[in-house]
C-alpha cells in the first residue's frame, strides 16, 4: 500500500504536539492533582522524562525500517504471525484512541455547552469531518494541524497571561507534603499522554528529512512539558489543588473565570477555548484515524485506503457510542486504564521489539 504524501520533520512535530494537547490539556489538571496534589507540577516534570524516554524508543526502532511502518515491519522481526499479531495491536490502538476521542469531545459538549443534543450528533460531525480529511492525505492533514496549533498555543498563551496576576503560590506549598509516592503517581497519566508521540512510527516512512527526527522529536516533548507545566500549575495556583481536583475540566473552568473589567471583550474566553479545541479536537481524532486506517490497509496489504475510510469510521463510532455510559465511567476510565494502555502500546511493546530486532539485528536501513 502506498501513501503518496510527504511531511518534512517538523510538521510531524506539529502532529506530535497537536494531538497530545487537545486532550492531554483537558484531564491531566484533574487526574494528576488528584493524585500529587500541590505536587502536580513536579509529576509534570518526571513525565517529561518518561515521555523522552518513550519518544526515543519509537524513533529508534523506525530508523531501523525507514521505508516501512510499524505494522510494515512487526512480521519481520517477530515472524509472520506474532508480527501480524502484534501489528494488530498498534492498528487496533489507533481506533481505540478514535473512539476514546469521540466519547471525550461529546462528554464535553454536553457536559459544559449543549446539555440537551444527544451526544451521538457530536460524533457524527466530528467522524465525518475527520473521514473527509482524511480523504485528502497526509500533506492535507499536517498542513491543517499546523494552523491549528499555532491558534491553540496562542489561546492557551492569552489565558495564562490573563490569570498569571491571580496565582497564589501558597497554594503550592508545602512541596512533596507526602513524599515521593504520589507525585511518582500523579506522573503516570501525563507520561501516558505523552507517550502519544510515538505515532512516529507510522508517520516515519512518509518523511523527507529523516534526520532531523530525533531533534525535532525531542522539541515535541518540550513543548508539551512547557504546555502541560504551564496548564497544570496554572489550575493549582488560581484554583487550588483541591479544586482543581474536584473539576472534570479544570483549564475550561480557569478560562470561564476569566474577568476584566476594563476589557469586556475578553471576557467569556471559554467560548474562544471551545472553538479552538474543536479544531484541535478534530487534528487529533483525524490523525489517529488516518493512522488506523492506512495500518489497516498495510496489515490487509490492499493497495489504497481511501476505500475503509467508511466502513471503519461506522464502526468507531459504533465503538464510541457503546464504550462508556457516562462521563463519570469516561472519566474514571481516562485516570484509571487509558494512559496505561498508551504505555504499553507505545513504550512496552514498542521497546520489545526494538530489543529483538537488535538482538536479532534486523534492519532495513542499508537495503
Amino acid at each position: 500500500m502506498r501513501e503518496e504524501g510527504k511531511i518534512s520533520a517538523y510538521q510531524a512535530m506539529v502532529y506530535q504536539v497537536s494531538i497530545v494537547l487537545a486532550t492531554a490539556i483537558l484531564f491531566v489538571p484533574t487526574i494528576t492533582t488528584r493524585h500529587a496534589k500541590q505536587d502536580a507540577w513536579l509529576s509534570v516534570i518526571m513525565a517529561c522524562i518518561f515521555g523522552c524516554l518513550q519518544v526515543c524508543t519509537a524513533v529508534s526502532l523506525s530508523r531501523r525500517f525507514p521505508n516501512a511502518s510499524v505494522v510494515q515491519y512487526t512480521p519481520l522481526i517477530l515472524g509472520k504471525v506474532p508480527g501480524k499479531v502484534v501489528g494488530f495491536v498498534y492498528l487496533f490502538y489507533f481506533f481505540y484512541v478514535g473512539y476514546f476521542i469521540l466519547q471525550e469531545f461529546a462528554a464535553l459538549m454536553c457536559s459544559s455547552y449543549m446539555l440537551r443534543t444527544p451526544s451521538i450528533v457530536f460524533m457524527l460531525v466530528l467522524s465525518l469531518l475527520a473521514a473527509y480529511a482524511a480523504y485528502g492525505g497526509l500533506e492535507v492533514i499536517c498542513r491543517t494541524s499546523s494552523i491549528v496549533l499555532t491558534v491553540v498555543m496562542a489561546t492557551l498563551v492569552l489565558i495564562a497571561a490573563l490569570i498569571i496576576k491571580d496565582i497564589k503560590i501558597w497554594r503550592f506549598l508545602p512541596v512533596l507534603e507526602n513524599g515521593f509516592g504520589p507525585m511518582l503517581l500523579g506522573a503516570i497519566s501525563p507520561g501516558g499522554w505523552f507517550g502519544e508521540t510515538a505515532v512516529i512510527l507510522m508517520l516515519y516512512p512518509f518523511i523527507n528529512n529523516k534526520e532531523k527526527v530525533v531533534k525535532t522529536s525531542f522539541l515535541a516533548i518540550l513543548i508539551l512539558f512547557i504546555t502541560m507545566e504551564v496548564v497544570v500549575t496554572g489550575a493549582i495556583g488560581l484554583l487550588g489543588p483541591t479544586e482543581t481536583a474536584s473539576f472534570l475540566f479544570p483549564t475550561f473552568n480557569m478560562a470561564r473565570r476569566i474577568k476584566l473589567e476594563a476589557l469586556p471583550f475578553l471576557e467569556r474566553l471559554d467560548a474562544l477555548f471551545m472553538m479552538v479545541w474543536v479544531a484541535a479536537m478534530l487534528i487529533k481524532l483525524t490523525t489517529f484515524f488516518f493512522a488506523g486506517v492506512l495500518a489497516l490497509s498495510q496489515w490487509l496489504n490492499v493497495k489504497d485506503y481511501r476505500p475503509l475510510i467508511l466502513p471503519s469510521m461506522a464502526i468507531m463510532v459504533a465503538l464510541a457510542v457503546q464504550a462508556w455510559k457516562n462521563i463519570t465511567e469516561l472519566f474514571t476510565f481516562s485516570r484509571e486504564v487509558f494512559p496505561l494502555t498508551i504505555i504499553f502500546v507505545n513504550f512496552i511493546i514498542t521497546f520489545f521489539l526494538l530489543i529483538i530486532a537488535g538482538f536479532r539485528n534486523i534492519s532495513t536501513r542499508n537495503t
